[in-house]
C-alpha cells in the first residue's frame, strides 16, 4: 500500500508538474492584477479536481461503455495539446489565443482553459488517475487513498501558482515572451509523444 502511494504521489507530482505549469499560468494570465490571478488559480485547482475525481470515479466505465481506448485518449489530448503549443510558438498571447474584446460578455475564463484543462488536468494527467485507480486492480480503500494523493499535489500546484505574480515580475515582459516560445515548444513535443505513445499502443509496436 505504501509503495502504491509513493507511486502515486510521485507519478501525479511528475505529470501534473506544478513548477513547470507557472510559466504557461503567468502568460494565460498576463495582464491580471495579483487578486486575479490568485482567483484564477484557486478556481482552475478546484475544476482540475473536479474533472480528476471524475475520471477516478467513472473514467474506466465510460470509457469501457463508450468503446473508447485509452491509447484513443492519448491520441485525441495529443491533438489537444499540439494545438495549444503551436498558438503559444506562434502567436503573441496564449490567452486567446486571438485578442479579445474586454467588454466582451462572452470572453474566454482562462481558469477553465487553458490552465484546468488541459494544463493541470491534462490527458496524462487523467490517463494516470485512470489508471492508477483501475478497478480490477484497487480496492475502494486504495483508490480513495490515491485521491487523496491527488488532492495534496492539487494543493501544492494552487500554492505555487498562488506566488506565480513573484516569478512575473522577475522575468519581465521579455523573459515571459522567451518562455512562452520554450514551453510551447517542449509542450509541442509532450504533445508529439502523447500521439506516438496512444499510436504505438494500439498497434503494438515495439
Amino acid at each position: 500500500m505504501l509503495k502504491h502511494i509513493i507511486e502515486s504521489a510521485v507519478t501525479f507530482f511528475v505529470v501534473i508538474d506544478p513548477v513547470g505549469t507557472v510559466p504557461l499560468f503567468i502568460v494565460a494570465t498576463k495582464g491580471k492584477s495579483v487578486a486575479e490571478q490568485r482567483s484564477i488559480a484557486l478556481k482552475a485547482t478546484i475544476i482540475s479536481a473536479a474533472i480528476l475525481i471524475f475520471f477516478i470515479a467513472v473514467g474506466q466505465l465510460l470509457f469501457d461503455h463508450l468503446g473508447i481506448g485509452l491509447n484513443a485518449f492519448r491520441i485525441a489530448g495529443g491533438l489537444v495539446l499540439l494545438i495549444i503549443s503551436l498558438k503559444m510558438i506562434l502567436e503573441s498571447e496564449i490567452t486567446g489565443m486571438e485578442a479579445e474584446d474586454e467588454n466582451s460578455e462572452h470572453k474566454r475564463d482562462v481558469a477553465v482553459f487553458p490552465i484546468a484543462l488541459p494544463f493541470i488536468a491534462g490527458p496524462g494527467t487523467i490517463m494516470a488517475a485512470v489508471l492508477l485507480t483501475d478497478n480490477d486492480l484497487y480496492s475502494v480503500f486504495e483508490q480513495f487513498v490515491v485521491s487523496l494523493v491527488l488532492l495534496g499535489i492539487l494543493l501544492i500546484t494552487w500554492i505555487v501558482l498562488r506566488y506565480a505574480k513573484q516569478l512575473e515580475k522577475l522575468l519581465g515582459d521579455t523573459g515571459i515572451n522567451v518562455v512562452t516560445r520554450v514551453m510551447g515548444l517542449i509542450l509541442a513535443a509532450l504533445a508529439c509523444q502523447t500521439i506516438l505513445n496512444g499510436i504505438q499502443g494500439y498497434f503494438k509496436l515495439g
